[in-house]
């Protein structure tokens, strides 16, 4: 079992001249352990920003994934090449597509202008106000562990960089997990969740019909992993157990 830090996370390597794009992070994952340790087959687990990535792995490694279980999804990639936050993947209406407006409609569902709570703000701030959002992001960058420091004391979590991007990559992932691969998809949203709709999750179920959504009440975006983990191992070990079996369903 490979638990891994992605590119700019934890103990990972944090390259000053990387974006930290979708192919970067892929890319990293290939290198460092399905080369490195000849893997020819395996089973993907992800939470939150790690789901687009593990869709992306699918989509490039279709015969080699037995099955992927999606924690949370949202869907990262790049605006301008910055780094901004993650961003839920929203099925955006005709209307708007036909109106060029996808990118308008999916900010006022990430990123509503709204002060409170905190992380509204900052993701409004981030969205709406990208100048003031690249100073803030080239101050924290740069005192990095600092600031990771001071989040883990406040708030037991890491801040890293995260890609943003749109939602037409997280689609052609989906639709081409869909099409092309047979794994095993399950998505595990948490009913509590106030990161990630838990609409996001549905919406990506009807995306891959074949994908099982289940939604845990009373946990949030963080503690349907924290302090959740033998309820969601138990998840996870009979997905591993049944992947490629005939279902009876």
């Amino acid at each position: 079992m490979f638990a891994v830090d992605l590119l700019g996370f934890g103990r990972s390597p944090k390259p000053t001249d990387s974006l930290y794009t979708l192919r970067e992070q892929v890319e990293m994952i290939e290198k460092s352990i399905l080369k490195r340790h000849n893997v020819g087959s395996f089973h993907i687990v992800a939470h939150s920003m790690g789901c687009i990535i593990a869709l992306a792995l699918a989509v490039e490694h279709p015969e080699a994934v037995k099955s992927l279980a999606l924690i949370a999804p949202v869907s990262p990639g790049r605006r301008r090449g910055c780094v901004f936050g993650a961003q839920p993947y929203f099925p955006v209406p005709e209307e708007e597509k036909a109106k060029a407006a996808a990118a308008q409609f999916v900010m006022r569902q990430v990123a509503p202008k709204k002060v409170w709570p905190p992380m509204m703000f900052g993701a409004s701030i981030a969205c709406w106000y990208e100048h003031v959002g690249r100073t803030v992001c080239v101050f924290v960058c740069r005192n990095h562990r600092f600031w990771e420091f001071l989040f883990r004391l406040i708030t037991r979590n890491s801040l890293h960089n995260v890609i943003c991007g749109s939602t037409e990559t997280m689609e052609g992932c989906m639709d081409s997990v869909s099409r092309r691969s047979c794994c095993d998809v399950a998505v595990f949203h948490g009913g509590d969740d106030d990161v990630i709709p838990v609409d996001c999750s549905y919406a990506v179920g009807s995306r891959i019909p074949r994908a099982r959504v289940k939604v845990f009440q009373k946990k949030d975006h963080v503690t349907i992993v924290v302090g959740h983990h033998k309820a969601l191992a138990g998840e996870l070990e009979r997905i591993w157990r049944n992947a490629g079996c005939p279902t009876t369903e």
